[in-house]
């Protein structure tokens, strides 16, 4: 099962479409209980989602954990991050520990060293970083910041990582995926987008006239697009209830092989790049 299950709507009010507001206890049973039967064995947190680290603590032996740390200026500080979201998980090590955005690493290079430091005390399974942007990537790895594990934007217009997959692999990362839907996006009408994202009209609707030949849904499409992609090791989404997530798993245990939409996804053609990062909007 390649899907990961995110954290963040557990303890922040997060999206444009939550209409429901965070889960309650009864409906975060229901979610992890679901997703434990699905055989999904990653959930994604961060010391930044509220509460959520806390929340998920009476779950944490039942998967692997990755948390993510904010902005620190100094080594004893991401140390002392550690060791809250260690507390807040109940916890004595963690599967990934990563940097929430990957330039505090390229601003503070030594903070590598305590993520080594602390892998090597067997506390972190896996380091790594939160990517935006391919020149991130490469700035780190030419600063020899090798990571475990990365968590990086990909979708279906948004394939601007898609030529460093392979390096990745090569170093042996394991890739996590976040905004296969980029913020709902591919849900948008073509006719009724913001004026800041009119040029994705054309593109929206080509990609409509396509998934509606094939008979499934822009969900369906957008989400096995990511999941069928062999180099993508877990796709990271969120829920709000235990409904939406048996949809994103029928939608994958339904799907049927169609390269030929895939392809013809691909040639559809974004003009202001720009635009696929949504701090743009």
């Amino acid at each position: 099962m390649k899907l990961a299950l995110g954290t963040v709507q557990f303890g922040l009010q997060y999206g444009i479409s939550n209409t429901k507001g965070i889960p309650s206890d009864s409906d975060l049973i229901q979610i992890l209980k679901l997703a434990k039967e699905k055989e999904i064995s990653v959930l994604d947190t961060a010391f930044a989602y509220g509460n959520a680290e806390s929340r998920i603590s009476l779950f944490s032996k039942d998967f692997n954990i990755v948390t993510k740390f904010n902005a620190v200026e100094t080594n004893a500080a991401l140390k002392n991050l550690l060791e809250q979201s260690l507390q807040n998980l109940g916890v004595d090590s963690i599967y990934g520990y990563l940097a929430h955005n990957s330039q505090l690493l390229i601003e503070n290079p030594n903070l590598w060293n305590v993520l080594e430091e602390e892998k090597s005390k067997s506390r972190i399974k896996k380091i790594g970083y939160s990517l935006y942007e391919p020149f991130q990537l490469e700035k780190l790895l030419d600063l020899k910041m090798i990571p475990d594990l990365v968590q990086l934007p990909y979708s279906i217009f948004d394939r601007k990582f898609e030529d460093y997959f392979k390096i990745l692999k090569d170093f042996g990362t394991e890739i996590h995926i976040r905004s296969v839907f980029l913020q709902g996006l591919y849900f948008m009408n073509p006719n009724r987008l913001p004026e800041k994202l009119k040029s994705f009209s054309e593109p929206l609707t080509s990609l409509e006239d396509l998934v509606n030949a094939s008979g499934k849904s822009i969900a369906e499409v957008a989400l096995n697009f990511v999941y069928t992609n062999s180099f993508v090791d877990k796709i990271v989404i969120g829920v709000e209830n235990v409904d939406q997530l048996k949809e994103n798993i029928d939608a994958i245990d339904s799907w049927q092989t169609n390269e030929k939409l895939f392809e013809n996804i691909k040639d559809i053609t974004i003009e202001q790049k720009e635009l696929l990062n949504p701090a743009n909007w």
